[in-house]
């Protein structure tokens, strides 16, 4: 197997479609935030401005693209020290992350050559940060089984946990499976709302040429959201960019409420093989009495369990909210990995010693989230 580094704009355009049949290829990785189009447009609007560069590795096996582990550099510093970082391009919408293999392949082969090259060009990094891994992932357990050659001290933190639920029937049979008080609940939102006496209405939006529009009105919700304000013009740059293709290919939804006419509340979910994946949800502040987030979550369901889809993924935190409506979780872990060279050492010791040691003499807290380290040196 040959292993490459592509780091430049030029190189990644000509991967498209290589890249989209490797995805597909995989039921791992067929998912619609692993596309090119995805990646790409991720790096464009989150990584670039922010002076991130390029660092896909592609593994080839006789001319076919058979791996990739889309990957970006980042420049950082610890106690006034620079150090570099190869990372999954965090974009604060990608929910979970891994290697690209063709399953057609030995998959260990492949893993091994992208850790090989990664660990031979080790001058290029000082710490691999893998975020997000889902904890079936074959990558996951490569990078647990410690049996590579190389040399490397990783650091193991909990990831995010995802609820995730299924329908089987109709919307009511899932409601039945929930606890009294929750389903109570539910209906009497969803009661208040279709017997206002204001003009209320559901709309779902699945078509390119109503991209714009659908964008305006969720960026009108999210301007007055209970979130608070932020500057969100490169999350809806980034939308402009990849909806077009995402609803060509029937696989987003956009879908608000609306009161009078006046969207209270707007959701972001894209959908494939089924399954739908929630990319954040906002209502107007002065409807919170309304709870449309309750009522886009109903509608959503009613529209997966009247069409083809069999299941949400939620994608995000474990919030408490979201425990109402099911306990199936995704779990992942993110890993920090260090090489053998001196900076790279430092920061191991400093994130596994010098800082736990300071939190200590300061009494502060530390960190929830930490699993495991461990050293291969």
């Amino acid at each position: 197997m040959r292993t490459r580094l592509i780091c430049s704009e030029d190189e990644l355009i000509t991967l498209k479609d290589f890249w989209d049949v490797l995805v597909c290829c995989n039921p791992e990785t067929d998912l619609p935030f692993f596309s090119w189009d995805w990646f790409y447009h991720s790096w464009i609007h989150f990584g670039k401005p922010n002076g991130q560069e390029l660092a896909v590795v592609a593994v080839e096996d006789e001319d076919q693209l058979v791996g990739l582990l889309p990957l970006i550099r980042r420049s950082c510093k610890s106690f006034g020290i620079p150090y570099r970082v190869l990372r999954f391009c965090n974009t604060g919408m990608t929910p979970r992350n891994t290697i690209y293999v063709d399953t057609r392949k030995n998959q260990d082969a492949i893993l091994q050559s992208a850790w090989n090259y990664l660990f031979e060009n080790r001058s290029r990094w000082d710490m691999l940060e893998f975020g997000n891994v889902p904890d079936t992932a074959p990558l996951h357990r490569f990078i647990l089984d410690g049996q590579h050659t190389a040399k490397y001290a990783l650091i193991q933190n909990q990831g995010l946990i995802s609820p995730f639920l299924k329908l089987t029937g109709s919307v009511d049979d899932y409601l039945a499976t929930l606890d009294k008080k929750v389903r109570y609940n539910i209906k009497r939102y969803i009661k208040l709302f279709e017997t206002n006496e204001k003009n209320h209405e559901v709309r779902l939006f699945q078509s390119p040429d109503e991209t714009e529009y659908a964008l305006q009105l969720a960026m009108e919700v999210k301007g007055a959201s209970w979130k608070g304000t932020a500057d969100n013009s490169r999350y809806f740059q980034f939308f402009r960019d990849v909806l077009p293709e995402l609803f060509a290919k029937k696989e987003a939804i956009i879908l608000a409420v609306f009161l009078d006419k006046t969207p209270i509340g707007a959701s972001f979910r894209l959908k494939r093989n089924g399954i739908y994946y929630g990319f954040g949800t906002d209502y107007k502040q002065e409807y919170k009495e309304h709870s449309p987030g309750v009522l886009m979550l109903y509608y959503l369901l009613q529209h997966i369990a009247q069409s083809d889809g069999y299941a949400f993924d939620f994608c995000g935190g474990d919030y408490n909210y979201k425990k109402q409506y099911t306990d199936v979780v995704h779990c992942h872990s993110t890993f920090q990995i260090f090489h053998s060279g001196l900076k790279s050492r430092f920061l191991y010791s400093s994130k596994t010693f010098w800082l736990p040691l300071l939190r200590k003499v300061l009494h502060k807290e530390q960190p929830k989230d930490f699993i495991a380290k461990a050293k291969h040196y």
